[in-house]
């Protein structure tokens, strides 16, 4: 009732902003204009072909004040001749001393002015090619899908642009090739476009075709670009050849290792391909695709049954990978659709490792061979289609006689990925329909675990109405997979689904089942636009739903229900730039009808007039049941809880600005967490940027699982002693990053990552009772507790002298350090050529005591032994 009250008398501060719809005014329009000798590009207007062009005036504000007009003005003109598309922009400027024109390496945030054409070639109101530069000639480029405002940043087109400033401003030439972009050609042809203008010491961006930031989408409400007629994309095929030397040195490496001496030098080549089909479909194919100047993962500690979900980094797959995300949704994407492809299944770490009482030399990544892309629409249809083949992988050995042998560890495979989509009515409505193939050529008994294929696929839709102010979007899937027993053994006793769990009737174990099949589906229904935005939200995933060998899920076996609220006002007041409040409610079953939890949640946010910006929020969990665990065994309690969370950050703008943020929790038996950090960025000029990024967690679990031991006499839990105990774990992560841009083409970047985190387990105890939290504390009330020094294993014995066996299982105490550090320097020497230089860096250290001192651990980091990579990559770029 609280929350009721409190929404309904902020609902009276403002009145509701109305969605674009009929009776707003027309969309603005642009005229191309043909030209036959084409401006030089240098930034400055005054070719003959700029003044035969109609400028584009008449932009809005959207940030401070939505809707006001812009404090400068702005115009755009447009020329085009048969193989680019030329936009000038004159941005006038009052106080032309205040413009502010960082460097940066490409796709990297610009603290400075900005301008930026957004271009929906395609005219489907759901895909923008987006070119963003500032005054210094720093620029960026990304594609954005689904009517969408977030982009994918890799997508790197060839073009250019030349910026000056005088004493009215800054203007700017863009030279935009056709054959960057994807269109359908023709008479009369019609496009989507905007122009955003960002002025950073007044933190103000206008638009030339506005829309109120009420409304949700962003290609759908671009203005129209006239004029191009029978422009023909240029088919030509780009050949983009590499070759890379990399040397590795590793420190306390064995002298006599065949394989690793401490020293290892290699050389490969290969090429990527870029080929226009036709003017609106582009095959991309990749032959011994090589990452070496790709980030390297974060360290984490990981003491959970799941996977850790990493981010896909490297360039191929990230290209163009939101056409291969399954849930298209109205505004982006569907809550609850399965993640069906996982691009880091391709050229995964090879699924086991050889080992032998000699030498052993294990690959660390599979090779992929070869990997084709072909991307665009047609016809109304988006496609997408990927396959990839990697290969077989074997381990080396030499034992201590020094004979040499080999040994499968990845089996030759095949991915493929096919993504279709039909948008409908003006990119108000879509379909959409997705499937993952994979198929391993299982050749070698050792591979008698793994699954021979697995196949995947579902449909989506998406629906807006009412002036696009409401929507209704879902997705259907379904999986199958196949492969001898034993393969599918282990995928039902995975900790996806664990189908051995004693205390339930709706699944069994089938140790001679050779397939599995099940299936997924999420619906959402609410307003999307508008001051008051409110939603449905639901999923299920079946016991059988299984998409790991293409796709990443952690959790099957559930269905999920959730409602939520938000009241936003987005037009500053006294205090406030924008606000909102947050209300949700949400729980969760398996299929056997255990309640998993159930979850209510307040929470505001939004901007302080300094331009801070905050959230606040609070979550009750009113527990439940939980099936994981034990890990395959029964049920056990997941107790009540509450967190809160906090977060403040200053105004980006300034030369030092940063942030903090903090979470607490705690449940009804005393487990608590607590986490906290933020970070500083400081640019001391204009071409550099330091961001420190520490953040520090402590957990003090009450109930951690251990093991599980076989013990005919544990009745009341199913025959076995399911192990756990208090786990107070500690996590320091300090990030550090420094970019240094020498021109627009020329940047140097460091990433450097310290991270020491350790794990103390204390009172250990069994569960007594299934569904509860009720425990047996070892060393107390006849139970007995004996550590061995020597060999740091544990001896439990439930019951002492009773006839119960005494059960041993290792001190799982750790305490683990890492340094991980790359340096980057990236040379564009030419318009899509570049030179790599990397220096990558690692040291760790563990040890099997969980006392944890920071500056301890921190300073030992030295005294690790460290490997060093240093790789030179050169790329050229041919146009045939």
């Amino acid at each position: 009732m609280l929350t009721f009250l409190m929404l309904l008398s902020l609902q009276t501060i403002q009145p509701e902003t109305p969605a674009r719809d009929d009776n707003d005014p027309p969309v603005p329009t642009i005229e191309a204009s043909f030209t036959e000798t084409v401006p030089s590009l240098d930034g400055r207007l005054d070719d003959p072909a700029w003044a035969a062009a109609t400028p584009a005036t008449g932009f809005t504000q959207v940030l401070p004040d939505d809707g006001s007009d812009p404090t400068e003005a702005t115009d755009v003109r447009i020329i085009y001749d048969g193989a680019a598309l030329y936009i000038g922009a004159r941005l006038y400027d009052s106080d032309p001393s205040g413009i502010v024109g960082s460097l940066g390496r490409r796709d990297t945030h610009m603290a400075s002015d900005q301008f930026t054409v957004s271009i929906d070639s395609y005219h489907d109101h759901r895909t923008t090619f987006q070119f963003i530069m500032n005054p210094s000639g720093a620029r960026a480029d990304a594609l954005l899908t689904n009517d969408n405002r977030r982009g994918d940043w890799s997508w790197d087109p060839v073009w250019e642009v030349a910026t000056s400033r005088d004493d009215r401003g800054w203007t700017v030439e863009i030279r935009i090739p056709f054959s960057q972009i994807r269109f359908a050609s023709g008479p009369d042809m019609v496009w989507g476009i905007n122009f955003t203008r960002y002025i950073f010491r007044k933190n103000e961006t206008v638009r030339w075709s506005w829309a109120p930031n009420t409304e949700q989408g962003y290609a759908s409400l671009f203005g129209h670009l006239n004029g191009l007629s029978n422009v023909a994309q240029p088919r030509g095929i780009e050949v983009l050849p590499y070759t890379v030397a990399k040397t590795d040195f590793q420190q306390g490496a064995d002298p006599a290792n065949p394989f690793n001496d401490g020293s290892v030098q290699t050389v490969d080549g290969g090429l990527d391909l870029k080929y226009g089909l036709t003017s609106d479909l582009t095959l991309d194919a990749s032959v011994n695709p090589d990452f070496g100047q790709v980030e390297a993962d974060p360290a984490v500690v990981n003491l959970s049954a799941f996977e850790t979900f990493f981010s896909e980094r490297r360039p191929f797959f990230v290209e163009g990978a939101n056409i291969f995300r399954f849930g298209a949704g109205s505004g982006g994407f569907i809550f609850g659709a399965p993640r069906l492809f996982y691009s880091r299944r391709i050229g995964r770490t090879p699924s086991r490792f050889a080992s032998g009482t000699g030498h052993v030399d294990n690959p660390i990544a599979t090779r992929i061979l070869g990997s084709v892309k072909l991307s665009g629409k047609t016809g109304g249809w988006s496609i997408g289609l990927l396959d990839a083949l990697t290969n077989k992988e074997y381990a080396r050995l030499q034992d201590p006689q020094g004979l040499r042998s080999t040994e499968a560890v990845e089996p030759l495979g095949n991915y493929g990925v096919l993504s279709v989509r039909r948008d409908l009515r003006g990119g108000s409505s879509g379909i959409g329909f997705l499937a993952t193939t994979v198929n391993r050529r299982l050749d070698d008994p050792v591979f008698e675990g793994l699954r021979s294929s697995a196949y995947s696929g579902g449909f989506d839709f998406f629906h807006r109405f009412a002036g696009n102010q409401f929507a209704v979007s879902g997705t259907v899937s379904g999986s199958h997979i196949r492969g001898a027993p034993a393969a599918l053994l282990s995928a039902q006793r995975s900790s996806a689904r664990y189908f051995q769990r004693p205390d339930q009737d709706y699944v069994d174990v089938d140790s001679t089942a050779t397939s599995m099949t099940g299936y997924a589906a999420s619906v959402q229904a609410g307003k999307v636009a508008g001051n008051w935005v409110y939603g449905m939200d639901f999923f299920a995933y079946s016991p059988g739903f299984e998409v790991n060998d293409a796709g990443f899920e952690t959790t099957t076996d559930r269905v999920f229900h959730g409602v939520r609220l938000s009241r936003r006002w987005l037009s500053p007041g006294t205090v406030f730039r924008s606000f909102r409040i947050d209300g949700t409610w949400a729980q969760s079953w398996n299929f056997g009808g255990d309640r998993q939890y159930a979850t209510a949640f307040l929470g505001t946010g939004g901007q302080l007039r300094n331009y801070w910006n905050f959230n606040l929020g609070f979550n009750y969990n009113f527990g439940g049941q939980s099936d994981k665990a034990t890990r395959g065994g029964p049920l056990m309690e997941a107790p009540r809880q509450w967190s809160a969370n906090a977060f403040l950050g200053t105004d980006g703008r300034k030369a030092v600005s940063g942030g903090a943020f903090g979470f607490y929790a705690r449940n009804v038996y005393g487990g608590f967490g607590a986490s906290g950090g933020g970070w500083i960025n400081f640019r001391p000029t204009s071409a550099m940027s330091i961001a420190f990024e520490p953040n520090y967690s402590y957990t003090h679990s009450m109930g951690f699982y251990v093991t599980a031991r076989d013990d005919s006499l544990a009745m009341s839990t199913f025959g076995q002693r399911y192990v756990f105990s208090e786990l107070v774990q500690n996590t320091l992560n300090l990030s550090l990053r420094l970019n240094l841009s020498v021109t627009p083409d020329l940047s140097i970047e460091l990433w450097a990552q310290p991270f020491v985190a350790s794990g103390d387990y204390q009172g250990f105890k069994e569960l007594e009772r299934p569904g509860t939290f009720d425990f047996l504390r070892y060393g107390r009330d006849g139970s007995t507790l004996d550590l061995d020094a020597n060999t740091n294993v544990y001896t439990a014995d439930p019951d002492g002298s009773g006839p119960a066996e005494p059960i041993a299982f290792g001190n799982p105490d750790f305490r683990f350090r890492s340094l991980r550090s790359n340096l980057v320097i990236r040379w564009e020497y030419r318009p899509g050529s570049t030179l790599f230089v990397v220096w990558n860096h690692g040291r760790s250290g563990f040890a099997a005591n969980p006392e944890f001192k920071v500056l301890d651990e921190l300073g030992n980091l030295f005294r690790d032994d460290m490997r060093n990579t240093l790789l030179v990559k050169f790329n050229y770029r041919i146009m045939m």
